[in-house]
């Protein structure tokens, strides 16, 4: 005979409570709260991240328009240095023609400079040969600029090697646009020429709220720099290459990108002053 005590119903029940009550989760207010919170925080992160992104990528085009402007730079400062060589002072006038600039063997140096142009003639990789190298700016169609044209354009180099004649005409109009040409300077904003005139700069910005502002109004302190200028000894500007000692070469570009604060594309600016050495 099993003498235990029989269990009254209500201990059962209450140990079944007390168990419930022990496992119990978060209640739907708790969760809502909960998800909330991740939410908000999760978004404050992604956002964060998004805008870091969007700065990496403005500083990232900063670099690179900054890098191909010194690129171009360094390559025709080299150039200009290297331009006149071999002189007409190093070759008997038996073996030249009756004009030695005129002569294949011959770097007659700075040839001319514009505004827009200049052109070179020197021995520029020292194989013996005498190159002709000629720096157009070409307007944002492509085309050779001209005072109808509109930026931002193209700063184009072309080479070829030196053929007997006057000097700046071995390089013509058509093989600036052709296969001996390269682009090397792109989005140039300034084209001026001395007297405060330069090319208008094509397209607007859009702001906040849908204002926006012609790029021409926008950039206009960038518009009038000279991009080649030459300067005698006494430091006058001039376009006499027989008195020219130096050229100045300003580029203000844009950058690829905009800005993800202000929406524009910032503009750079370059400058450097090259000493002629054969002259």
């Amino acid at each position: 005979m099993d003498f235990r005590a029989a269990r009254h119903p209500a201990d059962h029940w209450g140990a079944v409570m007390k168990s419930t009550c022990q496992q119990r989760g978060f209640t739907l207010i708790e969760m809502m709260i909960t998800v909330a919170v991740l939410t908000i925080v999760l978004g404050t992160v992604v956002t964060y991240i998004s805008r870091l992104q969007r700065v990496y990528k403005t500083q990232e085009t900063n670099v690179d328009s900054t890098d191909e402007g010194r690129m171009f730079l360094d390559n025709i400062e080299r150039e200009l240095h290297q331009s006149g060589y071999p002189n007409k002072n190093m070759y008997t006038k038996s073996n030249l023609n009756a004009t030695p600039a005129n002569d294949v063997h011959v770097g007659a140096g700075l040839v001319n400079i514009s505004k827009w142009n200049i052109y070179l003639e020197g021995d520029l990789d020292n194989d013996g040969t005498v190159e002709d190298v000629r720096y157009t700016l070409l307007d944002n169609t492509g085309a050779i600029a001209t005072a109808a044209s509109n930026c931002p354009c193209t700063l184009q180099r072309t080479q070829k090697t030196k053929l007997a004649g006057v000097p700046g005409t071995t390089i013509t109009d058509a093989d600036v646009l052709g296969a001996n040409a390269t682009a090397v300077l792109n989005n140039v904003i300034n084209s001026g020429d001395g007297a405060g005139t330069a090319l208008t700069i094509a397209g607007s910005t859009m702001f906040s709220a849908g204002h926006s502002s012609t790029n021409n109004a926008l950039y206009t302190a960038y518009r009038t720099p000279m991009i080649f200028t030459g300067y005698t000894n006494a430091g006058t500007a001039s376009i006499d290459v027989t008195q020219i000692r130096s050229v100045e070469i300003a580029v203000n570009l844009l950058t690829n990108y905009n800005d993800s604060q202000t929406n524009m594309r910032q503009p750079l600016t370059l400058r450097t002053t090259v000493k002629l050495n054969n002259f």
